[in-house]
């Protein structure tokens, strides 16, 4: 089981690698790439939603995308007045998501993820995934109880009204 874990973990840091090379660096990043990736795993996310009933948050599945969503929407961090970001971003949701995010919604969907990283210390979320290339139990039950991951469910919840729950 452990090595089953490593290689999900292992493949999502690669993942993680090839989508994030510089999207926390700088304004001039593509946001469309961003919200792409944002919007692949908020589908998981959602999909894992409708199975479960809830949030799963000790699922290693919705914490591999709950760390690639907290750190592909630093991107809009500090441009939640830059319409050309904020425009490209919901189209990536668009796209990412395989249309389960509409272009109806997608506009307010990129609005609430960038209160949230506007507003919340996500890093706690984001480490997950560099952590020695896996995801182990202890890091998960920290990363639980901290206040980005109640900030980041709380928001998921909206954000998956919206999406059609």
């Amino acid at each position: 089981m452990k090595k089953v874990l490593f290689v999900i973990a292992a493949f999502a840091l690669t993942a993680f690698i090839t989508t994030s090379c510089g999207i926390t660096s700088s304004a001039s990043a593509n946001p469309s790439t961003s919200g792409t990736t944002s919007g692949t795993a908020l589908t998981n996310l959602f999909a894992q939603f409708l199975k479960d009933g809830k949030i799963d948050t000790s699922n290693i599945s919705n914490l591999i995308n709950l760390a690639t969503l907290a750190t592909s929407i630093q991107s809009l961090k500090g441009n939640s007045e830059n319409s050309s970001i904020l425009g490209s971003f919901a189209s990536g949701l668009v796209k990412g998501s395989g249309n389960t995010i509409s272009n109806t919604n997608s506009s307010t969907i990129t609005n609430l993820l960038a209160s949230l990283v506007n507003n919340t210390d996500l890093s706690s979320l984001a480490s997950l995934l560099t952590r020695s290339g896996e995801i182990d139990e202890q890091a998960a039950a920290q990363a639980q109880k901290t206040q980005a991951m109640t900030s980041t469910t709380n928001v998921l919840g909206s954000i998956f009204n919206l999406m059609g729950k």
